[in-house]
């Protein structure tokens, strides 16, 4: 049975194919570039992944080329009804998000198949109210009574709910925006698609039960005119999120971040203060991890190390050099420096200062070569 006009307009993308193709080839990329370089995948990465898929499905399901492949099986009605499904699962996905952003305590492991069993009930619905439509491989929006307000609410109505509570901790990132600039700018970001999407629902349901109320079917055609610009838009802004940590999961896997730099300038006289003094070592099993925290954690004990010395640095004066330093540190471990200096002398201020104790690895690591002792 051939679809109706009407279900054409609501059901199929207004796009260009190509606009579509690379709309979709987008998406692709940016969802399995990311996922395959992230070092660490949390649960939100994965919430994302969902989310995004869903709306990678709902293009793909309006594209007329993937329509005419699989109108040969099903109606287009049903292609419909599957997109809405898909729409669905998105909205458990912004839920699952929303909680995981804002939780101060970890997300309890049952609600993801809450979500999961509310998603599968909700299409459940979809499916039961369109029956007629799907019947006669008609829109929704062309059923009398009930049905068209209905499904629009009930296909519009959770999407907007799950949206409160990323849009909460969106408008409070705003508010901040002095604390935290580029936050600020994620927060206003993801405020637009939220503005965009409920624009769209509130059109839909509107839409829906102004059919329903008996308002002739061309409110349904001029709603579908705008339906892909609403939808494409958040799509393509969301997926300019996904490139910052992108670039960051390259530099890292590839070496060419700070904090991977740092490591390698750091190393020497870190491995040389360990050897030395095994016992300032932190939990080594812990070592394997993001280079910010093997980095925090190499300072941490070298910082330490030095701290531990600090009785045989008192000869040095307030704002020393670094190969002052580095002889002194060589020194501090040598056997007949072991009852010399002031016990009770405190730890110069320069130990903390992040960006001289680089220098005075670099230095250590200069001079490693030519210096003969147990370090």
């Amino acid at each position: 049975m051939s679809p109706s006009p009407l279900l054409v307009a609501e059901a199929s993308s207004s796009l260009s194919e190509p606009v579509a193709a690379a709309l979709l080839t987008w998406i692709a990329v940016v969802v399995v570039l990311r996922m395959s370089v992230l070092v660490e995948r949390a649960r939100l990465d994965w919430a994302a992944v969902v989310l995004i898929g869903s709306f990678w499905c709902i293009a793909l399901l309006r594209d007329r080329a993937v329509q005419e492949v699989l109108t040969r099986w099903i109606s287009l009605a049903d292609v419909r009804l599957a997109a809405h499904t898909a729409a669905l699962v998105g909205a458990g996905a912004i839920l699952w998000i929303g909680l995981l952003w804002r939780a101060r305590r970890p997300v309890r492991g049952c609600v993801v198949p809450l979500i999961s069993v509310s998603v599968a009930v909700l299409a459940g619905a979809l499916a039961w109210i369109s029956t007629p439509a799907r019947a006669v491989n008609v829109a929704i929006e062309e059923l009398s009574g009930w049905r068209p307000g209905v499904y629009m609410t009930v296909y519009s109505l959770p999407t907007m709910v799950a949206e409160i509570l990323p849009l909460i901790t969106a408008l409070s990132l705003i508010w901040n925006w002095q604390q935290n600039r580029a936050r600020a700018a994620l927060g206003a970001t993801i405020a637009v698609c939220v503005a965009l999407s409920w624009i769209d629902g509130l059109t839909r349901t509107v839409t829906g039960w102004m059919i329903s109320a008996g308002v002739p079917g061309q409110v349904g055609a001029e709603r579908a005119e705008h339906n892909d610009l609403l939808f494409l838009l958040p799509v393509a802004l969301l997926m300019l999120l996904g490139m910052p940590s992108i670039a960051t999961s390259l530099a890292i896997r590839l070496g060419k971040d700070s904090a991977s730099r740092n490591i390698r300038v750091l190393g020497p006289m870190w491995e040389d203060m360990m050897a030395a003094r095994p016992e300032m070592r932190l939990n080594v099993r812990a070592r394997n991890t993001l280079p910010q925290v093997t980095e925090h954690r190499m300072r941490i004990e070298i910082e330490d190390t030095m701290i531990s010395v600090a009785p045989w640095l008192t000869c040095l004066d307030p704002d020393p050099t670094p190969p002052q330093v580095c002889q002194a540190l060589r020194a501090a471990y040598t056997a007949d420096a072991a009852e010399q200096g002031d016990q009770a002398a405190a730890a110069p201020l320069w130990v903390g200062d992040e960006k001289f104790v680089l220098e005075i690895a670099r230095e250590w690591a200069r001079t490693r070569s030519t210096q003969v002792s147990p370090l």
